[in-house]
This record gives structure tokens, sequence and C-alpha cells, in this order.
């Protein structure tokens, strides 16, 4: 199975600042991995491009430019990451259907924040920044 719309991936991943050699900004370990929904708005749009279509066991390094992650730094814009890249190296461990939960634990999310569950692309490439 790859990681596509409404897919769940669990994965292992390190974030670093710029390079391979830059200040680690998130890990996800085997001990503690990370499991996220693909297609539903949730992860940068970047970060997920660059995982779609992956399978379990694949392994992925990719570079997101500073505009597609936290923007240029401008006088609004004083994220402490605004102007950097970020990295990323990591392991797919596991592709699956989400369970009927997280399912409606989605469905909630969204209701609660005043979204609605459709699948549609239009809405999902907007920004979070």
């Amino acid at each position: 199975m790859k990681i596509d719309d409404l897919k769940v991936a669990k994965l292992i991943y390190t974030i670093q600042c710029d390079t391979p050699n830059g200040q680690i900004l998130e890990q996800a370990t085997p001990e503690k991995p990370r499991v996220m929904m693909f297609g539903v708005g949730r992860i940068m749009k970047s970060f997920s491009d660059a995982l779609r279509g992956l399978e379990a066991g694949a392994s992925f390094v990719f570079t997101i430019p500073p505009d597609e992650a936290f923007g240029l730094p401008d006088p609004e814009n004083q994220h402490p990451l605004a102007g950097h890249a970020l990295f990323v190296r990591g392991e797919v461990l596991e592709v699956r259907n989400p369970t009927i939960e997280e399912m409606n634990a989605e469905v909630e999310w969204r209701r609660a924040n005043g979204l609605h569950f459709h699948h549609d692309h239009e809405h999902e490439h907007h920004h979070h920044h």
C-alpha cells in the first residue's frame, strides 16, 4: 500500500535546519514513531507531497525550501525558522487505511474547527504559515 490521501503512515524521521548537519528540529524515533493521516490538510504540503507514493520500508531524503517551510523573514514573519530550509530524512514503517476511530476523530476535529470533510483538492492546497 502506498501513501496517498486518507491513508495513515507510521514514520520515523529527523528534521534538521538547512543541512544534514543542522540543528535537529524534530525527531520521530522507532520508540516514538509519528503517525499521520495524509490528504486532510494537517501536514505541510511539501512534506506530504514528498512522501506520497512511498510504501512501507521506503526511506526518504528531501529538502523543503524556506518559502515552502516557514516563509521568508519579513517584518510580520518573525518565526525563528523563517528563511531556513528543512532537511528531512527518514523511513516509512507502515502504511494503512485509517481506523474508524481515526476517521471519526478527523471529522470531529474539522467540525470543532468549522471545516467540512469533503475530498476536494482545491481546499487541501492552502498553506499554513
